[in-house]
């Protein structure tokens, strides 16, 4: 359970406390007890206001917020709260809502101690109605398998609540939301990244191509390469798939592959499929068939190797596709309007962050936001990419300091990065340093350091580039201080390391490519003492 004094934002953490004795307050008729949902820890106080997600109590403490979803509450003021059948939309990507929210809904009420129910389908929307412990429906959520942009489309009217997109919101969009009077959905408010994807080139397991160079790609896609002898495979016609523009799919395509090359997708030759699904099925059976689809959709298909301009080759594996190091990953998002949430929805919100939720996104096919660790030993891409480039300003006397510093030491999927030139953390960082955060109060770390270590492209001069890199693993520092529970660091070294631009783990020469590489990565590395 955590919670956060209304007169700050400091998080207090009360894990593992038995707080019962907090109930130095008279017993009025809105007196509640909050229940921790290991039943480790209670909380007792006045019930000051409840928004659905977060409720407000009076203790000895004063008032604090309490995160609805963590806790049971039990009292006569509890009763009252939840009163109201709420009724809510979730429109967008077709595979993402058709068939992985249903579960995850599913998933919900079951945390609600209830259960779920279904009605029958009207013009291809589904109604889901979810029911709490008391068997009282608390929900009746529509699932609309509209496509992204239809559903970013709806929320920004007010048709639909909360819209899931396989790709970030668009400038026109933006200004869509703004026109209408429904905010930012770029706003840490309104926009909820909550789970990751890769995009894959596909092609037939008959197809004895095995890997394609991102260039080559980008000029199949465009139509310059028609035929598969001119890449190293058999003297026959490619059959191009392509997703419809301007679905989620293929704005990411045109972002992460053809702009880059100055090229633009070739759609009056190629046979457009509806879905990421349907295009791995048509290209599995075409032994001359090669596109783009989701990593969680591959299903028969073979997945081509990418590489890189400068030969670095990352594979697309959950592990590079949490780090966001292999350069075609993308983040999953979910947007609503500045309206307030109704509290059903704002719990469900927050319930997509859970590992219940999160195990439901990881079975689909996605990739969680779960915190997955590697050993130095299969880190063996960044001293290669160190070799291939020809742009980095490296030294071996460099190299040898940073394979010392990550000797004994494992390295997290959780990094930062950030823009050209700056130490500002992006979007996806504000979450990923209360993952940090949360992880390390747990206490479950024992006899570790943790290693910020900051990298950066090859753009300017080394020393400058040392400087900077330095500079964003002191910012990722002072930013997990900010946000851990007060003393969940006493005891846990925290160092900061600038290693500049000596280990590449994608090519300099893109745009996407220097992304990746301006990072900072978290490692815990062991701690040993001496024996005397």
């Amino acid at each position: 359970m955590q919670m956060k004094r209304n007169a700050g934002r400091s998080v207090v953490s009360v894990l593992g406390l038995a707080l019962c004795s907090v109930a130095a307050i008279p017993a009025f008729a809105d007196q509640v007890t909050l229940t921790s949902n290991n039943g480790a820890t209670t909380l007792q106080g006045e019930l000051i206001a409840y928004d659905g997600s977060t409720y407000t109590i009076k203790t000895i403490l004063g008032e604090l917020d309490v995160s609805a979803f963590q806790v049971t509450c039990s009292g006569e003021a509890c009763s009252t709260v939840d009163d109201n059948t709420e009724e809510f939309t979730i429109a967008g990507s077709e595979p993402l809502v058709r068939d992985v929210f249903d579960d995850l809904l599913i998933a919900y009420s079951a945390e609600l101690d209830g259960g779920a129910s279904y009605a029958a389908p009207e013009d291809g929307v589904v109604k889901l109605t979810v029911q709490d412990s008391s068997a009282r429906d608390a929900a009746i959520v529509s699932l609309a398998p509209v496509g992204s942009a239809e559903g970013i489309a709806q929320v920004a009217a007010g048709e639909a609540d909360l819209a899931i997109s396989t790709r970030p919101v668009s400038g026109p969009e933006v200004q869509t939301f703004a026109t209408r009077g429904s905010g930012d959905p770029r706003s840490a408010e309104q926009q909820t990244i909550f789970a990751l994807d890769g995009l894959v080139a596909v092609t037939s397991q008959s197809n004895p191509v095995r890997a394609v160079s991102e260039t080559d790609l980008a000029r199949i896609l465009s139509g310059q390469v028609t035929n598969w002898n001119q890449i190293g495979g058999p003297s026959a016609n490619i059959n191009l798939y392509l997703r419809a523009p301007g679905t989620g799919t293929a704005v990411v395509v045109d972002e992460l592959i053809m702009k880059p090359a100055n090229l633009s997708a070739d759609s009056d030759d190629a046979i457009l499929v509806r879905s990421d699904t349907d295009l791995a099925r048509a290209v599995a059976t075409d032994p001359l068939g090669i596109g783009i689809t989701s990593l969680a959709n591959v299903g028969d298909a073979k997945v081509l190797a990418i590489r890189g301009v400068c030969g670095i080759q990352v594979p697309a594996t959950p592990f590079t596709i949490k780090t966001e190091e292999y350069p075609l990953s993308r983040r999953v998002f979910a947007y609503s309007s500045d309206d307030q949430r109704t509290p059903q929805l704002s719990r469900f919100m927050q319930f997509l962050e859970t590992p219940a939720a999160q195990d439901v996104i990881s079975n689909a096919g996605f990739v969680d936001l779960g915190i997955s660790s590697q050993s130095n030993d299969q880190q063996g891409l960044r001293y290669l990419a160190s070799m291939l480039t020809t742009d980095v300003e490296v030294s071996l006397p460099e190299l040898r300091e940073m394979t010392a510093a990550l000797t004994a030491a494992d390295r997290t999927s959780i990094t930062f990065r950030f823009a050209l030139g700056s130490s500002r953390l992006d979007a996806r960082a504000r979450d990923d340093i209360r993952r940090l955060a949360n992880l390390v109060a747990t206490g479950d770390i024992i006899n570790k350091e943790l290693l910020l270590i900051g990298y950066t492209d090859s753009i300017g001069a080394g020393e400058t580039n040392l400087v900077l890199s330095q500079q964003r693993a002191e910012e990722v520092r002072q930013a997990l201080f900010n946000t851990a529970p007060a003393g969940s660091l006493d005891g846990l070294p925290v160092k900061a390391l600038g290693f500049g631009e000596i280990s590449p783990l994608s090519c300099n020469e893109t745009d996407n490519g220097r992304r990746i590489n301006r990072r900072v990565e978290v490692w815990f590395r062991d701690v040993v003492t001496e024996s005397r």
